[in-house]
């Protein structure tokens, strides 16, 4: 018997087959495609600050964590190479400003509108907190901005603003830190 021979033509069955084998195909690429552009993608700086002397920056940075978006302070030479201070805990905590002191040696961020977290911009280490407005509920019906240590870093000057409308009012709060 010869080898030789008509080869039957393919059956409209089977192009559907292939079809449908391809479609499911490129949708799990897709699939993977999209998962891995919504892990990676959703990381970004959505705050910087430059030191007044220049010479080191401050940052929030934004990813995703198990409670949705969770934000990040860091502080360090470029933005490359800076070190990471602490995570904010998801949604229940957002850096809303950042504020240098006059010799670029301490950052602080403020956190909820109220809270401003200072650290030694050379060396990472967390200084303390205060609390410029007393929260009053969560969220707090006043919130600071507009943070600014005062020229010898002993002081922060803030206005005090009601967070649904105007009538900021000036504050003043003197800092103890080591």
């Amino acid at each position: 018997m010869s080898a030789q021979g008509n080869v039957p033509a393919q059956r409209p069955g089977q192009r559907a087959g292939r079809a449908i084998v391809l479609t499911f195909a490129a949708f799990v690429i897709a699939a993977a495609g999209f998962a891995t552009g919504w892990l990676i993608g959703g990381r970004r700086t959505i705050m910087t600050a430059a030191s007044p002397t220049r010479d080191a920056v401050a940052f929030v940075y934004e990813g995703r964590c198990a409670d949705g978006f969770c934000q990040a302070l860091y502080v360090g030479s470029n933005l490359r190479t800076a070190r990471s201070l602490e995570t904010l805990s998801g949604d229940a905590e957002r850096a809303d400003q950042i504020a240098w002191t006059p010799d670029g040696g301490r950052v602080g961020f403020l956190v909820n509108g109220y809270q401003l977290r200072i650290f030694d911009a050379h060396t990472g280490a967390n200084l303390g907190a205060v609390n410029l407005v007393e929260p009053d509920g969560s969220p707090s019906t006043r919130i600071a901005r507009g943070v600014t240590f005062s020229s010898n870093s002993a002081a922060v000057t803030f206005d005090d603003c009601p967070r649904a409308h105007s009538g900021c009012r000036p504050g003043l709060t003197a800092l103890k830190l080591p």
